[in-house]
């Protein structure tokens, strides 16, 4: 909770391409040194075909992709959509790997979608409620008391 807060205040001051650079950063940090212990002095780019170069593009489009939703979307929706991409991980893991799946697994992911589905009519009463004050709001008679 404090940490989206946290993030939403400071979206607020950044483009999306400095947060998007933000982000890389720690990615650079963490996995350059990495990169160059892992092939011993030669060079880094050894034996990087068209494939590697075009999942490395798709890596760096869905950089841009975070940063985008980082920027844009609330903390709760970003919640909702860590939690969407946990229960579709869980269940495509165990559709194409034989990941285990057991009851407290699926009780978890049941959860998750009616939580979302509810998350969304929430959001459709808000929207209505928000309609409803502009409606009244914009009314001859309507005067907002202090």
């Amino acid at each position: 909770g404090g940490s989206g807060v946290g993030g939403e205040r400071g979206a607020e001051t950044f483009s999306v391409w400095d947060r998007n650079i933000q982000l890389a950063m720690y990615s650079i940090a963490i996995y350059l040194p990495t990169a160059f212990l892992d092939v011993g002095g030669a060079n880094i780019l050894e034996g990087w075909t068209p494939l590697v170069w075009g999942i490395a593009c798709l890596h760096a489009s869905g950089g841009v992709l975070v940063a985008l939703s980082v920027l844009y979307s609330s903390s709760v929706t970003k919640t909702v959509a860590v939690c969407a991409s946990l229960v579709l991980t869980t269940v495509m893991g165990n559709a194409l790997f034989d990941a285990p799946l057991d009851g407290a697994i699926g009780l978890g992911c049941a959860v998750v979608v009616i939580a979302v589905f509810g998350y969304r009519d929430d959001c459709d009463v808000e929207e209505e409620l928000r309609r409803l004050r502009r409606l009244a709001e914009g009314s001859p008679g309507f005067h907002r008391s202090q």
